[in-house]
């Protein structure tokens, strides 16, 4: 409903209140959707999952999350729903894990967490090799530069 207020004459003396009703606008209803479907549910963290990294081979995948941990995938067993999709598990924040990079160059995978920290991980070792601090709050997302080996 709609509230419009009316003036008449020279001043204010003939107000008149009066509520007209609108027509609700009319939805819009897509003539095609992209044919996404659900092919599996991968289930294994212990809290919500905040970041996602792909391996640009396609042969496996990341996920970090509040549970503190970072988790590799096998991408294959994981997209038709196999039980023993998971890979690894890697532990070392102390916060939920925000963000994750892949490089496509190194055995190298980078996280960053609410714990101010950012980590690099030799996947070939599965351990940190270095840590990066500094930062006064939380880190929230981080990506590779595609030629350069920079870290934004």
């Amino acid at each position: 409903n709609a509230l419009a207020l009316a003036q008449g004459g020279a001043g204010l003396t003939s107000t008149a209140l009066a509520l007209s009703k609108k027509t609700p606008p009319k939805v819009q209803v897509p003539d095609w959707h992209a044919p996404w479907k659900l092919k599996a549910v991968v289930s294994g963290h212990l809290g919500w999952v905040r970041a996602i990294a792909f391996d640009p081979s396609n042969k496996w995948f990341v996920t970090g999350s509040a549970d503190r941990t970072i988790k590799v995938w096998d991408l294959a067993k994981c997209s038709v729903g196999a039980p023993d999709g998971l890979m690894l598990t890697l532990t070392g924040h102390i916060s939920c894990v925000r963000g994750l990079a892949v490089s496509d160059r190194t055995t190298y995978m980078f996280s960053v967490a609410e714990d101010k920290m950012v980590k690099c991980w030799d996947l070939e070792q599965n351990k940190v090799v270095r840590h990066y601090h500094g930062h006064l709050s939380g880190v929230y997302a981080c990506e590779l530069h595609p030629t350069l080996d920079l870290l934004v």
